[in-house]
């Protein structure tokens, strides 16, 4: 019974997983790894994807640098920058910025 239990909540585990983060794969243009700034006295979100409706996984600083490596524009018609914060409280952080933050 101890078997069975582990199991179903093993199955369980894995259908809870969130599968909706997207890396650089959902990229369709390379922008040529480049650095951006990001606005003075805000702090643009780094997202799980490409879009709002990502989970945040934190802040890139005010006036925080962030390394684009490439783009894309979602179903929105908005772009968004796949990259990697330079900045101190996200430091190596990868993820996806609203490119109309720079």
């Amino acid at each position: 019974m101890t078997t069975t239990t582990a199991i179903l909540l093993g199955g369980a585990a894995a259908v809870a997983t969130p599968a909706s983060a997207v890396g650089s794969s959902a990229c369709t243009r390379n922008d040529k790894n480049y650095t951006v700034i990001g606005p003075n006295l805000e702090w643009p979100a780094i997202r799980t994807g490409p879009g709002v409706a990502y989970k945040k996984k934190g802040p890139l600083d005010s006036a925080g640098q962030f390394y684009v490596t490439c783009s894309t524009v979602n179903r929105y018609g908005n772009r968004w920058y796949y990259g990697e914060s330079q900045s101190s409280n996200s430091y190596g952080m990868k993820g996806w910025v609203a490119a109309s933050w720079f």
